[in-house]
């Protein structure tokens, strides 16, 4: 008997970066950044991260800055909850491969 042959599922990693920003006289500045990586087959182990880029403006700006990267979180939760879905969905049979 041949073994059958299929698609296995499909997996799909996303980085995801941004940051806060400050308009100055030489340009735009980043301050601080933020950046995401989720995988669909795990989006429980999502993994997030930031940093400062200039203490002093972040000093300046912070309460603005955690606004963003509050709002950089939202995203990255909303996201995380779409692959788990898709994933229950998927475990449960509702979602062909």
């Amino acid at each position: 008997q041949e073994a059958k042959i299929m698609l296995k599922p499909i997996e799909r990693t996303i980085n995801i970066s941004s940051g806060s920003v400050i308009k100055t006289k030489d340009g735009d500045m980043e301050v601080a950044g933020f950046s995401l990586s989720i995988n669909s087959s795990d989006p429980f182990g999502m993994g997030t991260s930031a940093w400062v880029n200039d203490r002093e403006a972040y000093s300046r700006n912070i309460v603005k800055c955690r606004e963003d990267e509050d709002a950089f979180r939202r995203y990255a939760r909303d996201l995380q909850d779409e692959m788990i879905a898709a994933l229950a969905a998927e475990d449960s049979g509702e979602v062909d491969s």
